[in-house]
């Protein structure tokens, strides 16, 4: 009984901690993607380009931020080329998540999520 439990025991260990690393990288490009379509949409609701831009980036963090992500570093790309009503913004969200609690699993201590989302801006709006 007692062998059978020390053979056991490993085994169900690196069963739950394969788990947990899986729910983190879904977790982490789930909430990377979430990001970056509340840029975008941010960025949509503004008057103009350099409104959108910022506009943009303070709502990518924000969104991370309350969602505890932890980024070791965040890069938000706000592309408004097309801001007139009829256009469409842009928005790419990259995080580097630290995994680094997870490197004993054979996983890497940081991975990249990047995510892109898109939000038309209304046809009959005034800016």
């Amino acid at each position: 009984m007692s062998i059978e439990m020390v053979l056991l025991i490993p085994a169900l260990v690196a069963c739950i901690l394969a788990v947990a690393a899986g729910a983190r990288y879904v977790d982490a490009r789930a909430q990377t993607s979430s990001a970056a379509f509340v840029a975008a949409r941010a960025a949509s609701l503004t008057q103009n380009q350099e409104a959108a831009v910022a506009a943009g980036r303070e709502a990518a963090s924000r969104s991370l931020a309350e969602r505890g992500q932890a980024c070791a570093r965040l890069t938000v790309r706000i592309d408004a080329g097309e801001f007139h009503p009829g256009g469409q913004l842009r928005a790419t969200v990259t995080c580097v998540a630290d995994l680094s609690d997870l490197t004993g699993f054979g996983l890497p201590g940081h991975k990249s999520f990047t995510s892109t989302a898109v939000v038309p801006i209304e046809e009959h709006r005034v800016l």
